[in-house]
């Protein structure tokens, strides 16, 4: 029953980001960096080399390291909902082909 309910959650939790991410499709790399100062340096370095990727088109070597991030540091909630909104974006553009 809990294993349901957390995948319920946890599916309608991506659809509202994929709803987020659909209305502003581009990602604010400057944003998320700016939100993520304060991380330490081996997630540092995963998030520039995720951020790197967006910047350069690569959407799909940009997923991996969003996912380290995002489920290996300790976030406080707006680090979060940034990093879900990016993942959720970066998903979109791998979706349409980009």
């Amino acid at each position: 029953m809990k294993k349901r309910l957390f995948t319920l959650v946890a599916v309608a939790s991506l659809a509202f980001l994929a709803l987020v991410a659909c209305s502003n499709p581009n990602v604010d790399t400057a944003k998320v960096r700016a939100a993520f100062d304060s991380i330490d340096a081996g997630q540092k370095v995963q998030l520039d080399q995720a951020l790197s990727a967006i910047d350069a088109g690569k959407y799909n070597e940009a997923l991996q390291p969003l996912r380290t991030v995002a489920f290996g540091a300790k976030l406080d909630p707006k680090q979060r909902k940034i990093i879900e909104e990016t993942i959720a974006k970066v998903r979109a553009k791998i979706a349409k082909g980009q």
